[in-house]
């Protein structure tokens, strides 16, 4: 009787250990899951300074744009005074302008040098530009395959949550069965146990107190304590419903047939 009741807490703590399992299970399944939330919100964010960075690029190219637009109507500007010059050159007298006019020319040559040098300078801040688009698109594009892989570990930790869920709710399920059961058992074996354990403590009482006894009314107590020994065994490993009280008592848990759940390899 020791080694069943043994046996039977034994396989009642490995049942609440797979229950405390699958619980852990489910908790390490959520926090994958919120780790994974960040690292999605973490590339959402890098995506969009990504895309501020490109729009940054873009603002200062359209800004050198604008430079070289300026310097190419500096550009113009400087022509268009060379050309007054020669006008003036052509009416002025030449003994009295011609200081003026070499000064002019002067000053037209350096507009037209410091043009240049803009103009340089803008071909190098585009040239700039450019290469921080390409860096910009990179970026991007980096950050769109981030998004598409932190989309797919969601997804999957999704579903792991849901297996998880499921299993929880029938460890769940089935503790309170095993409750329930337990306590139908208990009820039960108090119930039955009444009288043999009467029994048992009568004739042991007789046996100690009545030292004197034959041996025939000695061996008939023992056969007595043996008997109802065995009804007690009986009860407390097997109880049978045996009266119409005990009709609402059910000792043994009745689970549910568990369908494996269909896997991403298996279908």
């Amino acid at each position: 009787m020791d080694s069943s009741d043994q046996k039977s807490r034994e396989r009642e703590s490995v049942r609440v250990a797979e229950a405390r399992t699958v619980e852990a299970d489910a908790r390490e399944a959520d926090a994958d899951e919120r780790a994974v939330v960040a690292d999605a919100r973490e590339a959402v964010a890098d995506a969009r300074e990504a895309k501020a960075d490109k729009r940054r690029d873009n603002a200062d190219l359209r800004e050198i744009v604008a430079d070289a637009r300026g310097v190419e109507a500096d550009s113009r500007e400087v022509d268009a005074d060379a050309r007054e010059l020669l006008a003036d050159v052509r009416q002025a007298n030449a003994a009295t302008q011609a200081g003026e006019i070499e000064e002019r020319m002067r000053a037209a040559d350096e507009r037209a040098v410091a043009a240049e040098l803009r103009l340089a300078e803008a071909n190098v801040h585009m040239q700039a530009a450019k290469e921080h688009l390409i860096a910009a698109a990179t970026q991007t594009a980096a950050a769109d395959h981030r998004s598409e892989d932190a989309e797919r570990l969601m997804n999957f930790a999704d579903e792991q949550l849901v297996v998880a869920a499921a299993k929880l709710a029938e460890a769940t399920s089935d503790s309170e069965e095993y409750q329930r059961a337990l306590f139908h058992y208990t009820q039960l074996v108090r119930h039955r146990m009444a009288n043999p354990l009467q029994v048992i403590v009568g004739a042991a009482a007789t046996l100690r107190a009545r030292t004197d006894l034959p041996i025939e009314e000695h061996l008939a107590l023992l056969d007595v304590i043996v008997k109802e020994a065995v009804v007690l065994e009986r009860i407390c490993l097997a109880p049978k419903i045996m009266h119409p009280s005990e009709d609402t008592l059910d000792p043994t848990p009745s689970l549910k047939e568990r369908v494996a759940p269909a896997t991403e390899n298996g279908g």
